[in-house]
Parts: C-alpha cells; structure tokens; sequence
C-alpha cells in the first residue's frame, strides 16, 4: 500500500486559511477606518459649515444693531425737528396777538414783562398818564382773541409814572 503524506495539501490549506482570515480582518480594518475617517469628514465639514454660518448671523446681527442704531437717531432727529416744527408754529402763531398788542399800547405806556400761564395773560408795565392807561384798558377790552380777567394791581411809583397789572384770558 502506497502512503500518501497529506502534509503539503494541510500546510497550503493552512496558508489559504491563515490568508482568507488575514484579507478579512485587514478588509474590516481597512473599512472600518474608511467610515470612521468619512464619519470624521462629514463632522468637520459639518463644524466648519456652523462656523460660517455663526460668522454670517453674527455679521448680520452687528448689521442690524448697527442699523437700528441708525433708525434711532434718524427716529430721534425726527421727533426733535417735529418738535421744533411745532413749538416754531406755536410761537409763530403769537405774532399777529403781539402785533396787535403793539398796536392796541398807547405811546405814554409801555410793557416790562408779560407771562401767558393756563390760558392767562398777564400783563405788567408802566404808564406815564392815567389816561394813556385809561386808552389802555379800553383797547384790551376788544383785544382779538382774549377777554379781560379781573383787574391787577394800579401803583404810582417815587417818579410818577403808574404801574399796572392786567390779566386776559384766552378765548381758546
């Protein structure tokens, strides 16, 4: 009978074996780190994509403070030219009253101060003669705009001249 060594086919299904398990493991390794070095990519192109993005809402937001900032002062400068707008028409609204005061003064009488306060108008100054002081009073009695209040105050003072008081009210 003739022996067969079995010895060299072992040893190469040994080799075939030992491979197959080496390209495996080795395949499973090698994929392995493919997933995890695109897993890592897709992280760090994920991060840098957040990154930009903070970048762009944080250009937008200093924008936008910025803006508002400017809208403020714009919305600021209006209301104070509105302001202005209103207490110009206000005082410009008084010119034809004064002027027509000026008008209604005798010559001999002449005013040292005038105050409106809660629809009042007070006027204070002197008067050289009781008559100029009586044209006076009669001229304010048809004063446009106003109705005489209750009479002031009549003083002559150390030089003669007379110092009176009227109060008017608006007829607004």
């Amino acid at each position: 009978m003739k022996t067969i060594n079995f010895l060299p086919w072992r040893h190469r299904r040994q080799q075939l074996c030992w491979r197959l398990w080496t390209l495996l493991f080795a395949g499973s390794l090698l994929f392995s780190l493919t997933v995890m070095l695109s897993l890592q990519a897709r992280y760090a192109m994920n991060s840098h994509a957040l990154e930009v993005y903070l970048a762009g809402d944080k250009t937008i937001q200093h924008q936008l403070e910025a803006h508002r900032a400017r809208w403020r002062a714009l919305h600021d400068e209006q209301q104070l030219t509105q302001q202005a707008a209103i207490l110009l028409a206000k005082t410009q609204s008084w010119q034809p009253t004064l002027v027509s005061l000026a008008l209604a003064m005798p010559e001999q009488a002449w005013l040292t101060q005038m105050t409106f306060q809660q629809s009042s108008l007070v006027l204070k100054g002197y008067a050289t003669t009781l008559l100029s002081l009586q044209t006076l009073t009669e001229s304010l009695k048809y004063f446009a705009g106003f109705t005489p209040g209750p009479a002031g105050e009549l003083q002559q003072d150390s030089q003669g001249r007379w110092m009176y008081s009227f109060r008017l009210k608006s007829q607004e």
